[in-house]
């Protein structure tokens, strides 16, 4: 065990003293650290009561937000609440503009916008026009109307009977009454991270392009075959140590990300119901728990993403021939749309791909993959495949190393 570990720290430190190594990773953690504030560059602007316009900075303007939020956290989505925003909304004038530019909208309404946002879905309105005139026995009637909604999406969307319970299994743990709470450093969590998750992917790829191939382009892996430990320890060490680099680069990250975006958009929402990200399908998670089934998702997708560039660098000769294919496999995906009203397995089998485990929304997908009649949520599914996957790739590519030399 102790020669393993030292293969593992000589792996580390030829990957780790690479020109393309220190430059990427540099690149990488610099961008990963300053995302979260390049939210908070720049201004808005909005026109007050004499119709001039004022600039407001970005940061006092998620700040605002902010104080916002927070003040109307534990509040129930109740009758009170919902003619407390639209009595706010009426204040706000329709015509002349876009209603968000005006001092009335910011002093009276914006606090309110989430609120609104989910009202406007609940009761399908087509604007802020029919929210204003909403009735409080309309109000009255949000909870019914919400879990009416809830039931006909998810029973609509079953494919088979075991996803039918399985959904009402879910309608029926899902609370009776809607408790409004502001997530914002969480939401800016899971936004930030998947652009940060693709750097990360990445940075992966160019890492761990040449854990093989670099090998055959000095010559050294016929000495490695041919030694004593070559065919067994030598392996399992690069491919150990491709895995570790890319667990400790996404989870440090994560970690950067989750506490600037706490720090700034603070930490309340954590025990906020999945309802208030997602819509109606509820997963009987809350915020906090649905952030760290993302995270176990993303090192899963990192993890397996370094299989595969282990695997074609096993195969290819050239580092930079195996980086184009794995930059290709991480940038093509996000081009793909899936067409409106596409068969459910389509969405699914998308989500396979590294990218769909580098995106909140596709980890937390109303669809759930059914094997064998056993119903399983994407978050639980997809870190199993990844794992499933990471041993057939580190499988083969164990065997087209060693193949390689008799070839």
């Amino acid at each position: 065990m102790n020669l393993f570990f030292e293969l593992v720290r000589f792996e580390l430190k030829k990957i780790l003293r690479r020109k393309r190594t220190v430059i990427v990773l540099a690149l990488v953690m610099i961008v990963g650290a300053l995302s979260v504030f390049g939210v908070l560059i720049g201004a808005s602007y909005y026109t007050d009561e004499n119709g001039a316009e004022v600039a407001i900075s970005r940061y006092e303007e998620e700040m605002r937000e902010r104080r916002n939020g927070e003040a109307l956290s534990g509040r129930i989505l109740d009758a009170d609440l919902i003619m407390e925003a639209v009595e706010a909304y009426r204040n706000v004038p329709l015509e002349g503009g876009y209603y968000t530019d005006t001092s009335e909208y910011r002093n009276h309404a914006m606090k309110y916008s989430e609120i609104y946002g989910i009202v406007r879905i609940t009761f399908h309105l087509s604007g802020v026009e029919e929210f204003q005139n909403l009735t409080r026995e309309q109000a009255e009637q949000f909870d019914a109307v919400r879990r009416k909604n809830m039931e006909q999406e998810m029973m609509n969307g079953a494919g088979s009977e075991n996803v039918r319970r399985y959904r009402q299994k879910c309608l029926n743990n899902s609370p009776e009454t809607l408790t409004y709470e502001y997530w914002g450093g969480y939401y800016r969590f899971v936004v930030i991270m998947f652009t940060t998750a693709i750097m990360a992917g990445a940075a992966i790829a160019v890492m761990i392009s040449g854990i093989f191939s670099d090998e055959y382009a000095s010559g050294a892996d016929s000495l490695i075959l041919s030694s004593k430990h070559g065919k067994g320890l030598v392996i399992g060490a690069k491919l150990f140590t491709a895995f570790l680099l890319s667990a400790a680069l996404i989870t440090l990250l994560s970690v950067i990300s989750l506490i600037e975006s706490l720090i700034v958009w603070g930490t309340n929402g954590a025990n906020g119901s999945l309802e208030l990200v997602v819509g109606v399908f509820p997963y009987p998670i809350t915020i906090g728990q649905a952030a760290l089934f993302y995270f176990i998702c993303m090192l899963a997708g990192c993890v397996m993403f370094a299989a595969i560039t282990a695997l074609f660098s096993s195969k290819l000769k050239l580092p930079f021939n195996t980086i184009v294919v794995m930059i290709a496999l991480l940038i093509i995906p996000l081009f793909i749309s899936v067409p409106q009203g596409a068969p459910a397995w389509v969405s699914c089998l998308i989500n396979l791909l590294p990218i769909g485990m580098f995106t909140f929304w596709h980890v937390m997908l109303e669809f759930q993959y059914e094997i064998f009649g056993l119903v399983i949520p994407p978050y639980i599914f997809l870190p199993v495949f990844a794992l499933i996957v990471t041993c057939i790739c580190s499988y083969f590519a164990c065997r087209g190393f060693k193949r390689h030399q008799i070839n």
